[in-house]
C-alpha cells in the first residue's frame, strides 16, 4: 500500500476560504475589561447555544465576535503587545463563556492554554 500525500494546491482547495475581518480586533488591557467583555459575549452566545449543538451548526459568527472582542490575546505577554492578564481572569473568562455555550468555551480554552505554554 502506498500513501500519497496531497500537494499544497490540493489542500488549499479542500478548505473553504476564510474572510478577513474588516477592522482590527479590540485590545483588552485590564482584568475587569476582560470579564465585562466575556459577560457581554456570553449573553449573546447563550441565545442559540442549544440550537448550534443540536443542529451541529459551525459557530462562525460567534467565533468572529470572540476574535474581534480581544479575548484571544488576554494572556499574551506584555513584551509581545498583549495585556498579560492573570490566570484567575483567564479562568473566569473561560467559565463565563462555557456557562453560556460549553462548546464555544472549549475552543478558547485550548488556544489560551497553548499561548500560555
Amino acid at each position: 500500500m502506498t500513501i500519497q500525500s496531497k500537494q499544497p494546491s490540493d489542500i488549499r482547495s479542500a478548505v473553504p476560504p476564510v474572510e478577513r475581518p474588516s477592522a482590527k480586533a479590540h485590545v483588552i488591557r485590564t482584568d475587569a475589561e476582560a470579564i465585562a467583555v466575556a459577560e457581554k459575549l456570553a449573553a449573546e452566545f447563550a441565545r442559540d447555544a442549544s440550537k448550534r449543538d443540536r443542529e451541529r451548526i459551525w459557530p462562525k459568527e460567534e467565533l468572529d465576535a470572540f476574535s474581534q472582542s480581544g479575548l484571544w490575546s488576554i494572556n499574551v505577554p506584555k513584551a509581545y503587545g498583549g495585556p498579560d492578564l492573570s490566570y484567575v481572569t483567564l479562568s473566569k473568562v473561560i467559565t463565563i463563556i462555557s456557562a453560556a455555550d460549553p462548546s464555544l468555551g472549549q475552543i478558547p480554552q485550548n488556544h489560551l492554554g497553548v499561548v500560555a505554554a
